[in-house]
């Protein structure tokens, strides 16, 4: 039988809670009308206009509010300061971090936010090891970075202590690459993940595809290899930040992964 561990996390709310009172408080979002109106323009559009549908029907529906949660919950300006460069230090190292183990199913309600910190804290490692990528919808986006999570970030947006801490972290993992590699292998023969528990014949362990190739790419990332060429760290957190707020990858997530908060 699966199993698993809970752990409350305290004085956190999830990203789209927190966004949904304040588009609400704001007159932008009805609990019974809002989310059937975002379905019908989803079911209306064209699968080649689903970036177009998304820049021009649904982000100007919901203009970023991210920004309000720190001055109302920060209210004293040093506390206001330091909760914003935690938030996004911590939110840069979750992303790169998740990236290379493939951490997906990231939507509103995986991301909590510290009342008291401003830290960024993910919750729910089921969809590790690129299994985002074997869903009906598959996962385009490394991480999350929508124009909330963007408004976030202050004025330089991912262009200042976001990419900074990025880069720092890419480097720390690619410096320990060896070390993290001989630490992930170990979940290829693991008994309790998934795809060693179903690719077992009369007691006999069989090779999973999918582990192999979840730890090369894992490997690959490590390399700083994206779409086949290595690159330095600038040019991997610059492309992986390109490939998180593309329209075109955001337009062809799940709808109720909610691109638009």
């Amino acid at each position: 039988e699966d199993c698993g561990m809970v752990e409350w996390v305290p004085h956190t709310r999830g990203l789209r809670h927190i966004l949904q009172d304040i588009y609400i408080s704001c007159g932008r979002f009805d609990r019974q009308k809002t989310n059937p109106q975002i379905k019908r323009i989803y079911d209306q559009c064209a699968v080649k206009k689903e970036s177009e549908m998304l820049k021009t029907k649904i982000l100007p529906m919901f203009p970023p509010v991210f920004h309000k949660w720190f001055l109302t919950t920060f209210s004293e300006p040093a506390a206001w300061f330091r909760s914003r460069v935690a938030y996004a230090h911590t939110t840069a190292v979750w992303s790169m971090v998740g990236h290379i183990v493939g951490l997906g199913d990231r939507h509103g309600e995986n991301i909590l936010f510290d009342s008291t910190s401003g830290d960024c804290v993910h919750v729910d490692f089921s969809c590790l090891f690129d299994k985002g990528l074997q869903l009906e919808k598959p996962e385009l986006v490394p991480f999350r970075l929508t124009q909330n999570m963007i408004d976030g970030l202050g004025i330089t947006g991912y262009e200042g202590i976001f990419m900074r801490v990025c880069e720092i972290t890419l480097t720390v993992l690619r410096t320990h690459r060896e070390t993290l590699m001989s630490i992930l292998e170990t979940f290829i023969h693991d008994p309790l993940v998934e795809w060693t528990k179903s690719h077992k014949s009369s007691g006999v362990e069989v090779q999973n595809p999918h582990a192999q190739r979840a730890i090369s790419s894992i490997e690959a990332r490590l390399r700083g290899v994206v779409v086949g060429v290595p690159l330095p760290v600038e040019g991997q957190a610059r492309r992986l930040i390109a490939d998180a707020v593309s329209l075109e990858n955001l337009g062809k997530m799940y709808i109720w992964w909610m691109p638009w908060f």
